[in-house]
């Protein structure tokens, strides 16, 4: 199975759980994105921090690949930090009560679709960001893990 139909079919499951059981899935979509944040991305940072550049340069089109490779080949490891950050900031503001809450997973769609432009593996990308808005719709009174 390729890695964007592997993707295709967790976000999937992902945007089921979203809309059968809203506050599972809202908790779901914060893990995800606390985990994609400070697992790959501060890992990505750490360790290898010239693969947002590459990603950047297999951007199938022109206009996303220069502004991708404007962003990450001058820092690699400045860009891979400002991901880390902001994605982990995305899944705190998923796991908070309103206002947060909403602001944070009307970035996480407006994420997932800023990034499906990267190639064939982040093709499944606005499955996610479905999730996210439908999320987004509605109040959330109190923190995701509140019991």
């Amino acid at each position: 199975m390729t890695q964007s139909a592997v993707a295709a079919l967790v976000y999937a499951g992902l945007t089921a759980l979203a809309w059968l059981r809203p506050a599972a899935g809202r908790r779901a979509l914060g893990l995800f994105f606390a985990v994609m944040g400070l697992g790959v991305n501060g890992t990505l940072t750490v360790v290898a921090p010239e693969q947002f550049a590459v990603l950047a340069r297999r951007a199938p089109w022109g206009w996303y690949r220069r502004v991708g490779r404007a962003l990450t080949e001058p820092a690699p490891r400045a860009f891979g930090a400002a991901m880390t950050v902001g994605e982990s900031a995305l899944a705190a503001a998923v796991l908070s009560r309103s206002p947060a809450a909403r602001l944070g997973l009307v970035g996480a769609a407006v994420f997932c679709v800023g990034t499906t432009p990267l190639g064939r593996y982040t093709m499944a990308n606005p499955i996610l960001a479905a999730a996210a808005l439908h999320l987004a719709r509605r109040p959330w009174p109190t923190a995701a893990f509140v019991p």
